[in-house]
């Protein structure tokens, strides 16, 4: 009995410390692509926002296609939430 309060418990936490992951790395993203966008100085007569976002994705450490990253996205930066669906979209 005690082992599967623990298991629950272990279950639980982890569950609660992936969404904590998430919301880490839809910060990050969000401080990427501010960086990003703060650093294009010159207008290449094309939307960079795909390509910035690429790049940003390699570095944040989770699944950008897990549902729960689109949640923390629209939670952390509501504004890069449909550069997040075009992304995901064009994989």
């Amino acid at each position: 009995m005690i082992k599967k309060f623990l298991a629950i418990g272990v279950v639980a936490f982890s569950l609660a410390s992936c969404g904590n992951d998430f919301d880490t790395a839809a910060q990050a993203m969000c401080d990427c692509m501010a960086e990003a966008e703060a650093g294009e100085t010159e207008d290449l007569g094309f939307d960079m926002s795909s390509i910035n976002y690429g790049a940003c994705a390699l570095s944040v450490g989770v699944d950008i296609k897990d549902e729960q990253f689109a949640k923390s996205i629209e939670s952390k930066c509501p504004d890069l939430s449909d550069t997040h669906t075009e992304y995901i979209e064009g994989l």
